[in-house]
């Protein structure tokens, strides 16, 4: 692949999932919520994210990365962390968006644990499907066209979001057409839309939104209509001193 070329895909490929990120967090809440990014990279999701109107922290632990990110420090506190230590309390955040970016199951459980304890209402996971007909394609060709970033299996992602937290779970993927299709120009460019609940995009992002726990209603107490006393009338005093005395009282 020349370097036009990739320069072309790389660019198509960030819209798309910047498209994915967009549909994937529409539902959360926003005004007056945080949210942290993990494994920021340069900061190419900081500006989307900023606008969507949350309070914005990142995290990147590549220096090189990190002071390109900083750029956004008018928008988004940028912080040193790798992502399976996190600086943070437990549930500092409304939201988390970790990026997987550590090759191997235990690096990404281990993330993902982190990004669930920091965060009290949702993460977002995102990273590049291993499942999907490109990178299979990408394989099969012996690999001559280079990968965006180690490739981890949706359904090992799905099962351990599912054993770490209890919540909703959802998914979409972006970029389903092989890398020659990542070209707007291309003629199959509309097959790498968003397809939402569908693995087999070549990034995907799965969501949990975190259940919490509600307080217990006691239920209310049944008495039997045998048990409650009849209304009964107003006694009179029968004696003009004693209805004088209380009068008096009064």
């Amino acid at each position: 692949m020349d370097d036009q070329h990739a320069d072309t895909a790389g660019q198509f490929s960030l819209q798309m999932q910047k498209l994915l990120l967009q549909h994937s967090i529409a539902a959360w809440p926003r005004r007056g919520r945080t949210l942290l990014e993990i494994n920021c990279g340069r900061g190419d999701f900081l500006p989307l994210l900023w606008e969507c109107g949350f309070d914005m922290t990142a995290t990147e632990s590549n220096p090189d990365l990190r002071a390109e990110a900083g750029r956004m420090a008018d928008r988004a506190e940028v912080l040193a962390a790798t992502d399976d230590h996190l600086p943070f309390d437990d549930g500092e955040f409304d939201w988390a968006v970790l990026h997987l970016v550590s090759s191997g199951a235990p690096s990404a459980r281990a993330a993902m644990t982190e990004a669930l304890r920091v965060a009290s209402a949702g993460v977002a996971i995102t990273f590049w499907n291993a499942a999907s007909l490109p990178y299979m394609l990408h394989r099969l060709t012996g690999r001559k066209n280079p990968w965006p970033g180690p490739a981890f299996c949706w359904w090992q992602v799905w099962r351990a979001l599912r054993s770490l937290a209890a919540g909703s779970i959802s998914g979409a993927s972006v970029l389903a057409g092989p890398q020659g299709t990542w070209n707007p120009l291309c003629g199959l460019a509309r097959c790498n839309k968003v397809l939402p609940w569908l693995p087999i995009g070549s990034w995907g992002i799965i969501r949990i939104d975190l259940n919490k726990s509600r307080p217990v209603t006691p239920l209310p107490l049944r008495i039997g209509r045998r048990r409650m006393r009849r209304p009964e009338p107003v006694m009179e005093c029968g004696h003009k001193s004693q209805a004088k005395a209380v009068n008096t009282e009064r």
